[in-house]
Protein backbone atom coordinates (compact mmCIF):
# COMPACT_ATOMS: atom_id res chain seq x y z
CA UNK A 1 0.00 0.00 0.00
CA UNK A 2 1.54 3.51 -0.95
CA UNK A 3 2.40 6.02 2.14
CA UNK A 4 0.12 8.55 2.57
CA UNK A 5 2.93 10.54 4.48
CA UNK A 6 4.91 10.67 1.07
CA UNK A 7 4.88 13.64 -1.11
CA UNK A 8 3.53 13.10 -4.40
CA UNK A 9 4.90 15.14 -7.22
CA UNK A 10 2.72 15.65 -9.97
CA UNK A 11 4.56 18.65 -10.85
CA UNK A 12 5.47 16.94 -14.62
CA UNK A 13 1.47 16.61 -15.62
CA UNK A 14 0.82 18.92 -18.00
CA UNK A 15 -2.82 21.16 -16.60
CA UNK A 16 -4.93 19.18 -18.40
CA UNK A 17 -3.78 15.93 -17.23
CA UNK A 18 -4.34 17.16 -14.13
CA UNK A 19 -7.33 18.12 -14.25
CA UNK A 20 -8.47 15.02 -15.97
CA UNK A 21 -6.74 12.90 -12.85
CA UNK A 22 -8.54 14.79 -10.27
CA UNK A 23 -11.91 14.41 -12.24
CA UNK A 24 -10.94 10.45 -12.42
CA UNK A 25 -10.01 10.72 -8.91
CA UNK A 26 -12.98 12.19 -7.85
CA UNK A 27 -15.26 9.67 -9.31
CA UNK A 28 -12.68 6.91 -7.44
CA UNK A 29 -13.70 8.96 -4.35
CA UNK A 30 -17.42 8.70 -4.74
CA UNK A 31 -17.44 5.46 -5.08
CA UNK A 32 -15.60 4.62 -1.87
CA UNK A 33 -17.28 4.15 1.04
CA UNK A 34 -16.40 6.69 4.28
CA UNK A 35 -14.61 4.01 5.90
CA UNK A 36 -12.65 2.81 3.31
CA UNK A 37 -8.82 2.80 3.42
CA UNK A 38 -8.32 3.70 -0.47
CA UNK A 39 -10.04 7.42 0.46
CA UNK A 40 -6.36 8.30 2.34
CA UNK A 41 -3.94 7.84 -0.72
CA UNK A 42 -7.17 9.29 -2.86
CA UNK A 43 -7.33 12.31 -1.47
CA UNK A 44 -3.42 12.66 -1.28
CA UNK A 45 -3.14 13.02 -4.22
CA UNK A 46 -5.89 15.15 -4.93
CA UNK A 47 -4.73 17.51 -2.32
CA UNK A 48 -1.28 17.27 -4.37
CA UNK A 49 -2.96 18.38 -7.30
CA UNK A 50 -5.06 21.06 -6.08
CA UNK A 51 -1.50 22.50 -4.61
CA UNK A 52 0.22 22.25 -8.31
CA UNK A 53 -2.74 23.82 -9.62
CA UNK A 54 -2.73 26.97 -7.50
CA UNK A 55 0.81 27.25 -7.79
CA UNK A 56 0.96 27.77 -11.78
CA UNK A 57 -2.19 29.92 -10.88
CA UNK A 58 -0.19 32.23 -8.87
CA UNK A 59 2.67 32.21 -10.70
CA UNK A 60 0.57 33.09 -14.16
CA UNK A 61 0.70 29.96 -15.86
CA UNK A 62 4.61 30.15 -16.46
CA UNK A 63 5.86 27.63 -15.13
CA UNK A 64 8.28 27.13 -11.86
Amino acid sequence: MPDPSRPHDVSRLTSSELERTRRELQASLALARPDSPARTPILAYMSAIDTELAERTADGGTGK
